[in-house]
């Protein structure tokens, strides 16, 4: 173990962080999750990696949320904004991204056993379908090829795929291409990686993404349920109409689904810098969303913008995620 992780966990296990927040400015932590899975490893040619966690991770994390934090719903936090509700010390708020299906049946068990309420964001045009999103479909095709060399014929570039790291980075340029594509021409885009790869469109033997009764049962125990647009670009990428219909209609389907009003929305960040901007929090505003949640890192407090709301990463490690937690309340990064 290297010396900044003794010192991280030296000052974690003394809470001196924790009593040193006692004096700075009354705020709370959005925690941002995307899959939970007993076997993590399936999942890095589809979902990938660096965004999923471990059922014995995520518990624990949940575990430590509830001893040594105060979890609260989306709805006391947007309240708090307001001013017409105080917050318990270190208030923390659980949210998920993207709709995957085991939120509703791994993470989900985990968070109504401990007693945590969360906020789910679901892509709404692939809820009860057998479709992957577009950038589980891109990674699937340049890590599974077994073609060594790929020429990308939209910019009539060679990419050589020899190794992990080159594959993630001929990943990133059709995730940036992608993420501010209309929807047609997206899947197009991504209909043509697949050719030229000589890659299948990506399926799974179990149904990647939640069902309408996932989302139901999720809505009816009391989590919030919102959404993740239709199709999940980058909102701030993309053209100001596609944008609008994207944050509309995945509103009015939601609301019919689940029979209740939709008010909350997650920016999706598919690739590209931001994932959001003035002209999406007004876009967010006239679609009727109460609040909205980006992937900027930091605390929230009060007169923060309740339709662009900061969160914070939730890395694997014990010592890691504690410190990232501490440091968001005293208004760092970790």
């Amino acid at each position: 173990m290297d010396a900044k992780t003794l010192v991280k966990r030296a000052l974690v296990s003394s809470r001196v962080l924790d009593f040193a927040a006692r004096f700075a400015p009354a705020s709370a932590v959005i925690l941002m999750y995307h899959s939970v899975q007993d076997q993590p490893e399936l999942y890095v040619n589809s979902i990938g990696a660096g965004i999923i966690h471990s059922t014995a991770v995520f518990t624990r994390h949940m575990e430590i949320v509830a001893r040594r934090f105060n979890p609260v719903p989306l709805t006391d936090l947007l309240l708090f904004l307001d001013g017409a509700r105080h917050l318990p010390r270190r208030p923390v708020v659980v949210t998920f991204d993207d709709g995957f299906a085991d939120n509703s049946q791994i993470a989900a068990p985990v968070l109504n056993r401990i007693g945590i309420p969360a906020s789910f964001y679901l892509t709404v045009a692939l809820i009860g379908t057998q479709t992957a999103p577009w950038y589980c479909r891109v990674r699937h095709a340049l890590n599974t090829t077994t073609k060594g060399l790929w020429h990308d014929s939209v910019e009539g570039s060679d990419w050589k795929l020899s190794t992990p790291h080159r594959r993630t980075q001929a990943s990133q340029v059709v995730w940036d291409r992608c993420a501010k594509l209309p929807h047609a021409e997206r899947e197009e885009a991504v209909n043509t990686l697949e050719r030229e790869l000589e890659v299948p469109t990506f399926t799974c033997q179990r149904p990647l993404m939640m069902s309408w009764d996932d989302a139901r049962s999720l809505h009816r125990v009391g989590h919030i349920v919102g959404s993740h647009t239709l199709n999940h670009p980058n909102v701030a990428h993309i053209g100001e109409a596609d944008a609008l219909m994207e944050l509309v209609e995945s509103k009015r389907v939601l609301e019919i689904e689940l029979a209740a009003p939709v008010e909350h929305f997650s920016y999706p960040h598919p690739a590209l810098n931001p994932n959001w901007n003035g002209s999406t929090v007004t876009l967010c505003r006239q679609a009727g969303y109460r609040s909205a949640l980006t992937t900027d890192t930091g605390p929230v407090r009060k007169g923060a913008n309740p339709l662009a709301l900061a969160r914070v990463s939730t890395p694997c490690r014990e010592t890691d995620f504690l410190w990232y937690l501490d440091c968001a309340f005293l208004g760092r990064k970790g």
